[in-house]
């Protein structure tokens, strides 16, 4: 199989898909800023915008109407109106990337009789609007018991990565939680009730204590600092958690990223 998108994956459609390139650091732009009296301009920063995979699809019917089904039926399947959706590439096995239909899908015929058989082809395009791929299964560390003190080292991805820590437990009030990360050190002011998980999200940048898919409030307030932690792969990162409360969990899940 060439790629799935959603539930549905490239034979299963009936459909023969051949990826035509595989984009690194897509998206990149420079931003650059004038240098009056200098030769050149100067680096102000980089953006990413969105990674396009193209795939050339080949539809291969018995008769004419089996060849229309087909591509109808590819379609329905990839259908934007269905929002993004997963994309998973045999290329790359184990990463995925949130994406949607680009561009216009327009069906040429390859041969059209009996004796060659009846086959369409087209160019399909795909846009995930997060440049970066994300991974089926990602790396996580626990924290727990408390205090740990430890090092991790991520291995998937070839990006940085910004991690989150989910944290269960009690805290009152006048009660702390302290995590360190890299060279980021924080502390969170309670309170945490049981069954509460204090989610510390850095790669959404969302910070809230949750009871089940429910937010329940907002810790911004409580935190000391908004610094974001980074987490590069092959490179050994300190993760502590300590508290003056009492902690049940305290996990780091990496947020892994390749580009």
């Amino acid at each position: 199989m060439s790629f799935t998108f959603g539930p549905s994956d490239s034979d299963s459609l009936s459909v023969i898909a051949t990826l035509r390139e595989l984009p690194s650091l897509a998206g990149l732009q420079l931003e650059t800023l004038e240098a009056p009296g200098t030769d050149g301009v100067m680096l102000g920063g980089t953006t990413r915008t969105s990674a396009r995979f193209t795939f050339d699809v080949i539809v291969q019917g018995g008769s004419p109407d089996d060849a229309r089904e087909i591509s109808e039926a590819f379609v329905l399947a990839v259908d934007p109106a269905r929002g993004e959706q997963d994309l998973t590439i045999d290329a790359v096995p184990g990463w995925k990337w949130q994406a949607i239909v680009a561009a216009p899908i327009v069906w040429e015929r390859l041969t059209w009789d009996t004796g060659t058989g009846f086959q369409l082809r087209a160019d399909v395009a795909f846009d995930a609007l997060e440049a970066y791929g994300r991974p089926v299964e990602d790396e996580s560390w626990d924290g727990t018991p408390t205090p740990f003190i430890g090092t991790i080292t991520r291995s998937l991805g070839n990006a940085r990565s910004f991690p989150t820590v989910e944290i269960e437990g009690r805290l009152t009030a006048q009660q702390t939680v302290q995590v360190t990360i890299g060279a980021v050190s924080l502390t969170v002011t309670g309170p945490l009730l049981s069954g509460e998980v204090l989610r510390l999200d850095w790669d959404r940048f969302e910070f809230a204590r949750w009871l089940g898919n429910t937010k329940v409030a907002s810790v911004v307030r409580s935190m000391s600092t908004l610094d974001r932690p980074e987490l590069w792969p092959g490179q050994e990162t300190p993760f502590t958690v300590s508290s003056t409360g009492t902690l049940t969990r305290a996990d780091l899940i990496a947020n892994s990223r390749r580009q």
